[in-house]
């Protein structure tokens, strides 16, 4: 499963497997995964999650090509059940090296943990996964990339993204070093809701800016997002255009999104674009030491809200010397005018993106 983005007039692509349904044995970004050596693994860190619960479809099978446990996880309504507090949750990750790897687990071989010590509101929490079986992707001294997935939970993590022109030539890579996305989807075969989550881990910058600015050019990694056709639940996803965030550290803000994206989705093959004013994305936050809280919307051109928001948060943080790197996520619950009519919908992702 490929995603697109555009970054100052350039396509991104990344490759995302282990979410909703999808898997992949390529590295993200396309590149041919790096052989684990010394001191790689393991990996440890913690981060925040943005989390929610709603009305899922749950089922479990085995994955034909790693025959690994695999599962999927289906929004049946657009509407929120319950999510995390204010600012989200804390999200610990880990990943060792699986010395009994089974035959296609990939390159980079491990064993992945993921765990959070707080719940969502109304009591719904993680179960979480312990040394699941999965991979780790390694490239040119990224933090690492893990994709793993069991009868129960999915789990992707992508903080590397190859650039191409409007000819498909290769123009850069965008590496985070310092801190990755996450996404994870975790429900029950049978049970009628799942818990979805997007968010952040890595090393949080210890010597923040006080003073000036920074711009940084970054990613989209888009969520679980749907709308509510008529009864009938789509994805939705806001494809393209430019993805760039920017640092007043004076002042202690954080602006900016995507610009010039598009907001689609597909009915028998087809694509859909729902709404030619829904161009964009802009989150709005204050920084807080090295993380950052405020929300987001969906806008169109002029930067003025599409639609109404039941909910709209947004969280993020710094890595690596002098904030060198961030991370953000956001989830939108809310009503939009898609496809001809007022429809409820649920948009979620993250942003990653490195210092200019």
């Amino acid at each position: 499963m490929t995603r697109f983005a555009f970054v100052s007039g350039t396509v991104v692509l990344a490759v995302l497997p282990g979410i909703s349904g999808c898997t992949s044995s390529t590295a993200a970004g396309g590149a041919t995964p790096v052989a684990v050596t010394s001191n790689t693994l393991p990996i440890k860190s913690s981060g925040k999650a943005l989390a929610f619960r709603t009305n899922s479809k749950n089922t479990a099978s085995i994955n034909s090509y790693t025959t690994l446990p695999s599962s999927t996880h289906s929004i049946t309504q657009a509407k929120i059940l319950n999510k995390s507090a204010a600012g989200g949750i804390t999200i610990n990750g880990s990943a060792d090296q699986d010395k009994n790897p089974t035959t296609n687990q990939g390159t980079n071989a491990a064993l992945i943990s993921a765990n959070s010590p707080d719940a969502l509101q109304g009591g719904a929490s993680l179960n979480g996964m312990k040394d699941v079986k999965g991979n780790v992707y390694f490239e040119n001294g990224n933090f690492g990339d893990a994709q793993a997935s069991n009868e129960s939970s999915n789990l992707s993590s992508v903080g590397v993204y190859n650039v191409y022109d409007s000819s498909n030539k290769f123009v850069e890579q965008i590496v985070m070093k310092h801190g990755t996305t996450i996404r994870y989807q975790e429900g029950t075969a049978g049970d009628g809701s799942a818990i979805y989550a997007v968010g952040y881990i890595g090393n949080n910058t210890t010597n923040m800016p006080t003073s000036g600015q920074a711009t940084y050019k970054g990613f989209h990694e888009g969520g679980t997002s749907v709308y509510d056709d008529n009864g009938t639940i789509r994805n939705l996803s806001l494809s393209g255009g430019t993805v760039e965030l920017t640092a007043d550290f004076g002042a202690g803000t954080v602006t900016g999104g995507i610009k010039g994206a598009e907001l689609s989705t597909y009915k028998n093959s087809n694509k859909v674009v729902l709404n030619p004013n829904a161009t964009g994305l802009n989150i709005s936050a204050n920084i807080t030491g090295s993380e950052y809280a405020g929300t987001a919307k969906l806008v169109d051109a002029s930067n003025n809200a599409v639609g109404t928001a039941l909910y709209n948060e947004a969280i993020g943080a710094f890595f690596g010397d002098a904030a060198a790197e961030t991370a953000a996520a956001y989830v939108i619950e809310g009503n939009a005018p898609l496809d001809g009519e007022n429809r409820d919908f649920i948009m979620s992702g993250a942003f990653g993106g490195v210092k200019k």
